[in-house]
Parts: structure tokens; sequence; C-alpha cells
């Protein structure tokens, strides 16, 4: 009695803006500078708002609770998070944007002048990079991942034709959020070995 919760075990009033990028992020989520405490009527979003020197944690995003990853899709991601994460699993950036339905003049100008996706965008960002971090847990829920690179074998994992998806490539498909459920469930069912 008395004791405090543990993070994850807060009610989602207990989340504050600040505290779900950062668990979010994987803690990464820093300052450019010190800065001081928000001012009475600023709110830890927009403090975070001027902050775009983050970064997706896949199995945190996973992990969080979705009004946690509501709030980021709203505050948008960063165009620059988005060209890294292209990098970050070997995926080109073509073909990563195209998978996505998002455009790359769109994505370099917002980039170069470190702006953020629209929500519409972000959401998108936000499910794909949920769908990163839901192999990264099956592989470490399968006891031994060494030797076992998830996010190459998902690189090339969605851009091969599938049955289970009439031929079509997971990457085909993840332009949509009932598209990203479709592949998130085909997932779930390679790891409870429903495919092989």
């Amino acid at each position: 009695m008395g004791a405090k919760s543990a993070p994850d075990q807060r009610s989602p009033a207990q989340v504050t803006p600040r505290r779900a990028a950062k668990r979010i992020s994987g803690g990464v989520v820093k300052r450019k500078r010190a800065q001081p405490k928000a001012a009475k009527g600023k709110s830890a979003a927009n403090a975070l708002q001027k902050n775009r020197s983050w970064k997706l944690s896949y199995l945190s995003l996973y992990r969080a609770s979705p009004l946690e990853r509501i709030y980021l899709i709203k505050k948008g991601v960063p165009a620059s998070e988005v060209k890294n994460l292209f990098v970050d699993l070997h995926i080109g950036q073509g073909l990563g944007l195209k998978a996505l339905n998002l455009s790359t003049a769109t994505v370099n100008k917002k980039a170069k002048s470190g702006g953020v996706l629209s929500s519409d965008e972000s959401e998108r960002v936000i499910g794909f990079a949920k769908l990163v971090g839901q192999l990264e847990a099956m592989v470490q829920e399968s006891g031994d991942p060494t030797g076992f690179d998830a996010r190459t074998w998902m690189a090339r994992w969605l851009t091969e034709p599938l049955p289970a998806f009439g031929g079509a490539r997971p990457a085909d498909l993840i332009d949509t959020m009932e598209g990203q459920s479709l592949v998130s469930s085909a997932l779930a069912k390679i790891e409870s070995g429903a495919y092989a």
C-alpha cells in the first residue's frame, strides 16, 4: 500500500507526454540544450515538440500503450527519423517510402528543414515501426536470438510474395492500417508455427 506503481502499470491518465515519448523512444529523447522547466501553462508536449533529436525504439513502440502511440502520431514523426528508419532496416529509401505511400520530395524537404510528418503519414510510420518491434519481441521470446538479425529478415520478408496475401508482398499492404493489421497477424501466425 502506498507504494509507487511501476511505469508500465500506470493508468493512461498518469502517462505524461514526455514519459510516453521517452518510453517509446527507448529513453533516447534528449534535450538539445539544458532548458528550464516549462512555465505554468506550457505543457511537456510543447517542450517535446521543440525537441527533434529522438529515435524510435521498435520494441518499446510495440509494447507501448495505444495512448502513447497516439500521442506520437499526433505530434508527428520527424522526417529525418523516417529516413533513418529505412537505413536502419536495410530497406532502400525508395522502396520504404513507396511502401508507406510517402512522397520522397515531401520527406526530403521536411527532413532538411527539421520538420515532422502529418498525423496520417506519422501513423503509417509508427504502425510500420511497431511491426518491426513485434518481430523483435518474437525473436526475444523465442529463447536464443543469437545470430538472428530481425531487421534484415524483416526487410527480406517484406519484399517476398506470400500465398497468405494472395501472392501480394507485405510491402504492398503496409500503406494502410488494415494492411498493417494483416501483416501483424501473419507475423503472429509465423510465431505460432501456422506458416512454414
